[in-house]
């Protein structure tokens, strides 16, 4: 008799489920990277300015303030959001 592998089977409804719960999963981790990447720019922002690498001050906290802003309330969206 041939050696056969334990294989687990599932059937499709549990598969489809599984799914789901991945994929949610992925979109969690997505939306705290987005929050992760607006908190970096605000800190890549503020370091610029202590340290004089540019000239315009308000400029670059003016565009890393929006930036962030805008990639918070897309990580925002993304942790909310809930398939129907």
């Amino acid at each position: 008799m041939k050696n056969r592998r334990k294989t687990k089977r599932m059937s499709i409804p549990l598969q489809v489920q599984q799914l789901q719960k991945e994929e949610a999963n992925i979109l969690k981790e997505f939306g705290k990277y987005l929050l992760d990447i607006s908190k970096l720019v605000i800190g890549g922002a503020v370091i610029t300015t202590v340290l004089q690498l540019n000239t315009d001050k308000i400029l670059v906290i003016t565009i890393a303030v929006s930036i962030a802003i805008l990639l918070c309330i897309a990580g925002f969206l993304v942790l909310t959001y809930k398939k129907k």
